[in-house]
C-alpha cells in the first residue's frame, strides 16, 4: 500500500511541476510576442499621432490629404488613408471636386459652423 501511496505522490508532484514549468515558457512566450507586436505597430502609431495632431490643430479644422500624407512619407496613399479612417476623420472633396480633404468627425459641427461663417461672409 504504501508503494502506491509513493506513486501516487510522485504522479502528483511531477504533473505539478510539468504544469509549473508549462505555464512558465507559455508567460515568457506571450511577453516576448507582446513586446515583438509593439515594436511592429509603433510606426504605424505614431503616424495616427501625427495625422491626429494634424486634424486636431486649433485653426486648420481639415487639411488636404497632400498636406497630411507630405507629413507621414513612407506608406502609400491607401495605408494613409485607412489610418485617417481608423482615427476617426472623414474624406470630403472641395465644391469643385478638385481636391481630397480630410476632418474628424468630432469637429463636424465645428468644421460646419465655419463654413456656415464664411458663407455669410461673401
Amino acid at each position: 500500500m504504501t508503494e502506491s501511496l509513493w506513486a501516487l505522490v510522485g504522479v502528483a508532484v511531477g504533473a505539478t511541476l510539468t504544469g509549473v514549468v508549462s505555464w512558465m515558457q507559455q508567460n515568457r512566450q506571450f511577453s516576448h510576442e507582446k513586446d515583438m507586436f509593439v515594436l511592429q505597430n509603433k510606426s504605424t502609431e505614431m503616424v495616427k499621432v501625427i495625422l491626429t495632431e494634424m486634424l486636431n490643430h486649433r485653426t486648420h479644422i481639415d487639411r488636404s490629404f497632400d498636406a497630411l500624407k507630405n507629413a507621414v512619407g513612407g506608406y502609400s496613399e491607401d495605408q494613409i488613408r485607412q489610418f485617417l479612417h481608423e482615427v476617426g476623420a472623414r474624406r470630403t472633396t472641395r465644391d469643385d471636386g478638385s481636391e481630397e480633404w480630410w476632418y474628424l468627425a468630432s469637429r463636424q459641427e465645428e468644421r460646419l459652423a465655419k463654413k456656415k461663417a464664411n458663407n455669410l461672409d461673401v
